[in-house]
């Protein structure tokens, strides 16, 4: 005898109700279903899902704003040229400065090349230069070169907004934060999963349960109808009994929209194709931990993209009230340069016997009336430095407040659950015995369906607080960028 005919046989000795329950078992639960945990669907969330290529995205913007900034204070290499251009009937400057209109047909190019070093601590910049200029005089059939070899010198504003200063502070806070506010995203995303998988969780279930009602709705229906037939119960019961099915057909199309509707959710959040058929298994394993307030509030202040947010804005208020105030004031211009010169009629002759360069260059600007709009400016600008340091403190405030309530919220919950599990099996067990006892006529119609009411809310809040458990614990980790539980901080590669 095969083993498949030995346990046929042996299932088929236990009774054809038990045979009923196996093979009801496998209709509603098919083999090819496919199962998720709520670590697996995050975990591919993290990685597939529309908002993390986005969050990905963003964060390779942030590295090369980055990249633009840092270059900012490395030398750069600049190669200018002005290819030749045509000239006829241009004014021609005289030896006692008059000014005769000729007519003239020549062409001129001119090619540079530079190396500059902007100066962060004062704002100035260092170049080093060499440049060569060929002019072609058509009438008289002549050319000649100008060139400098070699010359050096440096453009320093004086009294003047130092904005690479300002840069060197804020634009490092800026990529710091753009790099933990991925982290937060990438946890952010953990949340936002978490929170969609537990509504089809909430959903599947309450389909299932609707089923089972409508099911049991039925047959108590149906031995409500013999019972009416033998008048064991009047009318109105039995039309309460009708009303029940109703009610419960009601209660399954509703579960099946709310399914439905969560089930898309769940898959166009994630990028996972989560099908009819799928389940969604309950994260009821939780693992208690301690986590204390002062702990956790100052884990957000160390490694929270918010605390660095904080810096950073009043650093750029600050920023604005330097700048309004260099601005409305004296400003001067100083460039030096020096190196060396020459002309020639070929381009050999133009490297021997060079001449001295030497330039010498000021600028000034002295606002003298200007109707108090750089007062003004000035005033504005240390208004709002003010508002920011009051609005960033009151933040702070606020942070650590939501930090310490999550936490709190948090260490409720875990000992919640177990009071919302334990409400759970006894409402399950109480309606089973309801159940029973009202097909036996030994209760009322209205202690059977309290019962049935408190087994499916009791069922609905034992899920909705493992939901919160774990919205709650994603939402900590956002907040302080820790993992309390493993005692370590979150970085990008989790």
């Amino acid at each position: 005898m095969t083993i498949f005919a030995t346990n046929f046989f042996r299932v088929h000795k236990l009774g054809k109700g038990f045979f009923f329950l196996l093979f009801t078992f496998f209709v509603t639960n098919p083999v090819c279903s496919q199962s998720y945990t709520l670590n697996e669907i995050i975990e591919y969330a993290q990685k597939n899902s529309p908002e993390a290529i986005r969050i990905e995205t963003a964060k390779e913007n942030k590295y090369w704003q980055w990249r633009t900034y840092k270059s900012n204070y490395k030398p750069q290499l600049v190669l200018n040229s002005e290819f030749p251009y045509q000239n006829r009937n241009i004014p021609v400057l005289q030896d006692d400065g008059s000014i005769v209109y000729r007519r003239v047909n020549q062409s001129e190019a001119t090619v540079d090349i530079s190396l500059e070093q902007n100066i962060s601590l004062t704002g100035g910049k260092l170049f080093l230069s060499s440049d060569l200029s060929r002019v072609d005089n058509f009438d008289g059939n002549m050319h000649s070169y100008s060139n400098s070899p070699f010359y050096i010198g440096i453009e320093q504003p004086v009294f003047r907004f130092n904005e690479l200063k300002w840069m060197n502070k804020i634009e490092p806070l800026k990529y710091e934060e753009s790099q933990r506010e991925f982290i937060e995203n990438n946890e952010r995303i953990a949340y936002n999963t978490a929170y969609h998988f537990f509504n089809l969780l909430i959903a599947q279930i309450n389909l299932r349960i609707a089923n089972a009602n409508l099911q049991t709705a039925d047959t108590i229906f149906k031995t409500g109808q013999e019972k009416y037939a033998m008048g064991k119960i009047s009318r109105n019961e039995l039309l309460q009994l009708k009303f029940g099915v109703i009610t419960a057909q009601k209660s399954k199309s509703k579960a099946m929209l709310s399914r439905e509707t969560s089930q898309l959710e769940l898959s166009s959040y994630t990028g996972l194709l989560v099908t009819e058929t799928a389940t969604l298994a309950i994260p009821d394993k939780i693992h208690h931990f301690f986590i204390d307030d002062s702990m956790a509030v100052e884990k957000a202040l160390e490694n929270s993209q918010r605390s660095l947010a904080f810096k950073r804005e009043v650093l750029e208020a600050q920023r604005d009230l330097v700048k309004a105030k260099r601005e409305s004031g004296l400003n001067a211009n100083l460039q030096l340069s020096y190196g060396t010169t020459n002309v020639a009629n070929d381009v050999t002759s133009l490297y021997r016997e060079p001449q001295t360069l030497q330039t010498v260059n000021i600028g000034l600007s002295i606002p003298i009336l200007d109707w108090g709009r750089a007062k003004a400016k000035r005033e504005t600008a240390l208004a709002n430095l003010k508002l920011a340091e009051h609005t960033v403190e009151q933040d702070r405030i606020n942070f650590r407040q939501e930090i310490i309530t999550q936490v709190e919220y948090f260490s409720m919950l875990q000992g919640f659950i177990e009071y919302t599990r334990d409400a759970n099996q006894t409402a399950t067990e109480r309606y089973e015995i309801a159940r029973l006892r009202y097909i036996a006529e030994d209760i009322s119609l209205t202690e059977y369906n309290i019962a049935l009411e408190q087994k499916d809310y009791a069922r609905q809040d034992y899920i909705t607080a493992l939901r919160d458990y774990w919205v709650t614990y994603y939402t900590i980790r956002i907040l302080t960028l820790h993992d309390f539980e493993n005692n370590r901080q979150l970085s990008t590669i989790n």
